[in-house]
């Protein structure tokens, strides 16, 4: 009997483990692949999160056909996990992640130009603003579940979701430096999971819209060497993407960010008059808020000396920041004027339309609203 017994402990125990190993191969389903479940294997939207990537970073524009190819891939996986083949889904998944991750290239090419940095997801992008919001959302210690006191919080994005029904989101979650990297971007990228689930739940909005990452330690918004810093960075940004007259939103966004569309004669840095409507965009948001601020910055293409498109691209800033003050009345102290050259560049150089995405110019309004 009693060795019957201790057969039967082992046997629990070793399905025990055998169940909390496999259930480090799951995390949260957004719904993304159509997959019914509250869980799913954390492969199969991994290669959600890195088609997102690759086009926040302008890769379905670079590289359409290759981006086309990554993106039917993940389908395609996820046609197969729907069918109840987990492994075989898992496995075309990570080709799919591979194939996403290897675009456009991904080491020197094109030219002898280096890879692309992955672009911000506040970066704005042509004709379309970057609404964003930090959501003032507290955690308990290593959860990352939201407690019912913040649900106001989130209705901020839920409520502007719905009333603009175009737009996108992606959910950013952050944490102070306690405990180590890996913990604490696996941390924030659960809690940003979660405002996507609870957006999807509570609020209806599309699991397509949405997407969620995790940074983790990077990026602090405060010092973390006080509680109160250490605060401040365990946070939630929420950054909507929005294609519709700006003038529309109330109140403003923390933070909205635009390129202007306006081409320059070459070496010039003159402002044609065919292109004061978009300079108009902002000059008019600022007079309806005048506690807001901005930084008009100035980017090029690598034609030219480094220097002398640090040179050119602060002169072509600086005519929209005159522009503004000697049109608009916008007062001086309210702007400012940033010189880029070729050190932000969205697309590579070598094709014509490359080097035009990368002569542009970025207004980034900082909004003080007076409750």
């Amino acid at each position: 009997m009693k060795t019957t017994n201790l057969f039967g402990i082992l046997f629990a125990l070793t399905s025990l483990g055998t169940l909390f190993g496999c259930a480090h191969n799951y995390e949260v389903n957004t719904g993304r692949g159509g997959v019914p479940g509250h869980y799913i294997r954390y492969e199969m939207q991994d290669a959600d999160r890195a088609l997102e990537s690759a086009r926040l970073a302008g890769k379905d524009r670079i590289c359409p056909a290759e981006y086309k190819d990554a993106e039917d891939a993940k389908n395609h996986a996820y046609d197969v996990y729907r069918a109840c083949h987990t492994e075989e889904g898992v496995a075309l998944a990570k080709q799919a992640t591979a194939k996403a991750n290897a675009l456009c290239p991904p080491q020197e090419s094109r030219g002898g130009e280096t890879k692309l940095e992955e672009r911000p997801a506040a970066a704005p992008t042509p004709g379309h603003y970057k609404y964003c919001i930090t959501l003032q959302i507290e955690y308990d210690i290593d959860k990352a579940d939201i407690r019912p006191e913040y649900d106001n919080e989130v209705a901020k994005v839920g409520d502007f979701m719905n009333k603009y029904p175009t737009t996108t989101a992606v959910i950013e979650g952050y944490s102070d430096n306690v405990g180590t990297r890996e913990h604490n971007l696996d941390l924030s990228r659960r809690r940003a999971e979660n405002v996507v689930k609870y957006l999807t739940e509570k609020f209806g909005i599309d699991p397509t819209r949405l997407s969620a990452k995790g940074y983790g330690p990077e990026r602090p918004a405060a010092d973390n060497t006080t509680n109160e810093g250490k605060q401040s960075n365990r946070r939630i940004s929420a950054i909507i993407d929005c294609a519709f007259d700006v003038k529309e939103i109330q109140p403003p966004p923390e933070q909205l960010c635009m390129t202007l569309q306006m081409e320059f004669d070459f070496g010039k840095a003159d402002i044609k008059p065919e292109y004061t409507n978009e300079i108009t965009k902002v000059g008019e948001y600022m007079k309806k808020y005048p506690t807001t601020t901005a930084v008009i910055e100035g980017h090029t293409d690598n034609v030219g000396s480094r220097e002398y498109n640090m040179k050119l691209s602060l002169e072509r800033a600086q005519n929209v920041v005159n522009y503004l003050v000697d049109n608009f009345g916008i007062d001086r102290s309210r702007l400012s004027a940033k010189g880029y050259g070729e050190s932000r560049r969205i697309a590579y150089n070598n094709t014509p339309e490359g080097r035009k995405m990368n002569r542009r110019i970025d207004a980034v309004i900082d909004c003080v609203v007076k409750k």
